[in-house]
Order: structure tokens, then sequence, then C-alpha cells
């Protein structure tokens, strides 16, 4: 991560601005066609397609909630090269033991 990069928002900052314009994150995964722990799921693990329906409703773009989520394009960074360093990193504390 860059030292200049702003931190990704709490999950907590999301929900409550979320909740301030009137909704739950419930409705708001359930109004767009997904379950009703979509929003939930992804305000702590990368999902770009609920990520866009949060950004969106808050008036703002993906990046600005979840700046590691995203390259300085605005596109998603790969969830494989996110997998790969924690499963490594897993792997190796296990292999330790």
């Amino acid at each position: 991560m860059r030292k200049s990069m702003k931190p990704d928002w709490h999950h907590e900052e999301v929900k409550a601005q979320i909740r301030k314009r009137g909704i739950t994150m419930k409705n708001l995964s359930e109004i767009h066609g997904y379950k009703e722990d979509a929003c939930r799921r992804a305000i702590k693990q990368p999902w770009p397609a609920v990520e866009r329906i949060i950004a969106d409703f808050l008036g703002l773009k993906p990046q600005a909630i979840w700046p590691s989520r995203y390259d300085a394009a605005g596109r998603p960074v790969s969830r494989i090269y996110r997998e790969s360093k924690s499963t490594n990193h897993r792997r190796r504390r296990h292999c330790q033991k």
C-alpha cells in the first residue's frame, strides 16, 4: 500500500452513512436484486458490483470509500492477487507449527 493512500472507511462509517440517508443495508441490497446480506458483505470484503451500488447511493466513487481495493485508474485490484498474498502468509505460518 502506498503511504499517501487514504485508509478505507471503517465499515461502521459506511453503515452510518447509508442509515443517515434513510435506508438500511438490507433494503439497499434487496432493491438492487441481491440477497439481504450483500451490502454487509461488500463493506467488509471486496465485491466491486455491490461496492458500486453503495458508492452510487452515497454519491461517491467506490475508490473514495475503499482506496485499497482500487488502482490509480479506478479499476478494482485483482482479488486473486490479494488472496494469493493472504493465502501464502497463512500457509507459511501454518507450516511453521
